[in-house]
C-alpha cells in the first residue's frame, strides 16, 4: 500500500460529510475504473432487547478506485430487488462473500456507495474472484491465529476509556480474564484454534492491542465511513495492507452516534470486526461476531426469527462478561473441528433405517467413535443436522442457553452445510421424543427422527437416535432364470461290459473360445471325446461315448 495515498484517502474521508442530499453527493459521482468490485456482506448484531438490524451488502473497491488504498468497502445502493437477490444469494450459499465478484461496468461510485445500475440483473453479473484464490485462506478456523485488536480514538478525542492493557485482557486473557474471545474459541474448537494475540509488532501498546487516531469524529459519521477511516489509519501505521500477516483483525470504537442499534459488526468471510462500547469485552458477541468472519451464518430458532436458537452462539449470543456458549448441529459440521466425528446419511432410501450412538460436543475428547455432528441430505443443499446437545458442568458446551442434554435437530437454508446459509432449529428432543418430515426431500416419504434413550450418568453421556422411513426394504431383485440345459438325447446301450459316458458343457458369453477333451489315460492315451469350439452363447451342449 501506498502510505502517501493512504494519507490522502483518511483526509478525504475526514472532508466527507454524511448529512450531505443526494443532490450534493451525486455531484462527486465518478466512474468505477475497475469495473467490479468484490461483493461483501456485514452481518450486524442488535442491542440487547433491540431489533437485529438486516444484513447490509457492499462491495470493497480495488485500490485503482480508493486512491490506491486497499479494503475500502461502500454501500451496494442497489434497488429493493436487486438488494433481496443478492441478499438471498448469500443466504443461500451461492455467492460467497469476499470471494465472488460483482460486475457493474459502467457503474459509478461516489464517498459513500457503489451505485448499482437499476436494469443489472444480479445473478448473471456474479462471478468468482480469481484474484484472490491463493492469496489467503478464504477462512481460517485451524491452526494458530494471529488476531490484533485496534483502539480507536476519533478527532473529537472520543475512545472508549479502558486502557490497552485492560483490553488485551478482556479480549485475549492476557491478565487475570478468565473468560475471554480466546478461551471460549479455544474451548469450543477442543483446541483445534489457537488464537495468538499479535505478532510482536513495535506498534502494539499491550499484547495483541495497537491505537490510532482518525481524523472524522464518531459523533457525525457513519458506521461505514468511520469503519473506513479506521482501515486507513491501521494500514499507514502498520505500513502494509490488511489483513497483512494477521488472520483477524477487531475494531473498538467508543460509541455509535449515527445509523446505529448495534452492538457489533462483522464481515462475513473475511477480516474484520467491528465492536461499540462496553461489547468489545463480552466473549459472547465477539464469538458471534467471530462465527461471521469465519462463515457462519445466523440460527434462527423454533419460532422461525432470524436469531432465535439460543442452542448456538450464532443466535442472541450472551451479553455478559463472563459467558459464552458454542454452536449447533449445522455449524458444527461446517466448521473444520470436528471433522473425524461428522458423518452424512442418506434416508432418500427406500426402506431407510439406521439408530446411532451420539456423543455431544462437550464430551468429544472421549466420544470414541461416537459422530457429534450428523448430516441428513436432501440434495438440494437444504439439508437436516442432528446433535446431541450434551451441556455437562464443566464442558465447552456448559453455559448453553437452551435445549440441555436434548437431541437436537437444525434445518440449513442451503450449503449443505459447507458454506454460508441461515439454519433454524427444528425440534429438541426428549428421551422418547420423535421429530417427522413429512415429504422428505419431495420424495413424499415420511422420515422419523427419534431419540430412544439419552443416557447422562454415563461419561461420555449418549444419544441413541433413530432415523427412520418406517418402510419396509422393498425385496431384493430375484436371480435370473437359468436357461434351460438339454436334455440328454436317448442313447442307446453301450455294447458288452462298456457304460455310457456323458459330458455336458454349458458356454458363457464368448462360446468360440470354449474348448475341452476327454483322454482315455489307462489305455491307449488317446482322445477319446472333444467339443468346441461352440457357436452360441449361454447354450448347453451334451456329448457321450461308450
Amino acid at each position: 500500500m501506498h502510505l502517501q495515498s493512504a494519507a490522502a484517502f483518511l483526509a478525504l474521508l475526514a472532508s466527507a460529510c454524511p448529512h450531505v442530499t443526494h443532490a450534493k453527493q451525486q455531484g462527486l459521482r465518478r466512474k468505477l475504473a475497475a469495473n467490479d468490485c468484490t461483493i461483501m456482506a456485514v452481518e450486524a448484531l442488535g442491542l440487547e432487547e433491540g431489533e437485529d438490524p438486516e444484513m447490509i451488502v457492499e462491495c470493497e473497491l480495488n485500490p485503482d478506485d480508493a486512491d490506491g488504498v486497499s479494503g475500502i468497502s461502500l454501500l451496494l445502493d442497489a434497488t429493493p430487488a436487486q438488494l433481496g437477490a443478492m441478499r438471498k444469494l448469500i443466504s443461500d450459499g451461492q455467492v460467497t462473500p469476499g470471494h465472488h465478484k460483482l460486475n457493474i461496468v459502467g457503474a459509478e461510485i461516489d464517498d459513500s456507495a457503489v451505485h448499482v445500475p437499476p436494469g443489472l440483473d444480479i445473478a448473471s453479473s456474479v462471478r468468482q474472484n480469481v484474484e484472490k484464490e491463493g492469496r489467503r485462506r478464504l477462512v481460517d478456523t485451524i491452526g494458530n491465529l494471529n488476531m490484533l485488536l485496534v483502539k480507536v480514538t476519533d478527532v473529537g478525542g472520543l475512545v472508549y476509556p479502558d486502557s490497552a492493557t485492560t483490553m488485551s485482557d478482556e479480549v485475549f486473557g492476557t491478565g487475570t480474564d478468565p473468560v475471554n474471545l480466546k478461551s471460549g474459541l479455544e474451548e469450543c474448537s477442543w483446541d483445534k484454534l489457537t488464537v495468538v494475540p499479535g505478532l510482536s509488532d513495535p506498534n502494539e501498546v499491550a499484547t495483541g492491542v495497537i491505537e490510532v487516531d482518525i481524523g472524522i469524529s464518531f459523533t457525525n459519521n457513519t458506521r461505514g465511513t468511520i469503519r473506513n477511516a479506521i482501515t486507513t489509519a491501521v494500514q499507514a501505521k502498520l505500513g502494509h495492507s490488511l489483513p497483512g500477516p494477521y488472520d483477524y483483525v477487531l475494531y473498538s470504537v467508543q460509541g455509535c452516534y449515527v445509523d446505529c442499534g448495534w452492538a457489533a459488526y462483522a464481515y462475513i468471510n473475511s477480516w474484520n470486526s467491528v465492536y461499540q462500547g462496553v461489547y468489545y469485552k463480552r466473549p459472547g458477541v465477539l464469538i458471534h461476531e467471530l462465527g461471521h468472519n469465519f462463515g457462519l451464518a445466523h440460527s434462527g430458532g423454533l419460532d422461525g426469527a432470524t436469531y432465535t436458537d439460543h442452542t448456538c452462539s450464532m443466535g442472541n449470543p450472551h451479553y455478559s462478561d463472563d459467558a459464552f456458549q458454542c454452536f449447533n448441529p449445522a455449524k458444527n459440521f461446517q466448521l473444520n473441528w470436528y471433522n473425524d466425528a461428522k458423518i452424512t446419511e442418506d434416508p432418500r432410501t427406500n426402506g431407510y433405517d439406521t439408530t446411532l450412538t451420539m456423543v455431544g460436543i462437550d464430551e468429544y475428547n472421549i466420544r470414541g467413535g461416537s459422530p457429534v455432528t450428523v448430516r441428513l441430505e436432501t440434495g438440494g443443499g437444504a439439508d437436516y443436522f442432528v446433535g446431541f446437545n450434551r451441556a455437562s458442568a464443566t464442558g465447552p458446551n456448559r453455559m448453553n442457553d437452551e435445549g440441555d442434554n436434548q437431541v437436537t435437530i437444525v434445518q440449513v437454508n442451503g450449503g449443505s452445510g459447507e458454506s454460508y446459509s441461515q439454519s433454524f432449529l427444528k425440534a429438541k428432543l426428549s428421551q422418547g421424543q420423535s421429530y417427522a418430515i413429512t415429504n422428505y426431500a419431495g420424495t413424499g416419504k415420511t422420515v422419523t427422527i427419534t431419540a430412544l434413550s439419552i443416557d447422562i450418568s454415563t461419561t461420555p453421556g449418549t444419544a441413541l437416535v433413530r432415523i427412520s422411513d418406517g418402510l419396509v426394504p422393498a425385496p431384493p431383485s430375484p436371480p435370473p432364470t437359468p436357461a434351460p440345459v438339454t436334455p440328454a438325447p436317448t442313447i442307446a446301450s453301450c455294447p458288452g461290459a462298456q457304460e455310457m459316458m456323458e459330458v455336458q458343457i454349458q458356454t458363457d458369453n464368448w462360446p468360440g473360445e470354449t474348448e475341452w477333451t476327454l483322454t482315455d489315460k489307462c489305455g491307449s492315451n488317446g482322445v477319446i471325446l472333444s467339443g468346441g469350439p461352440y457357436g452360441s452363447a449361454n447354450t448347453p451342449f451334451s456329448s457321450n461315448v461308450c
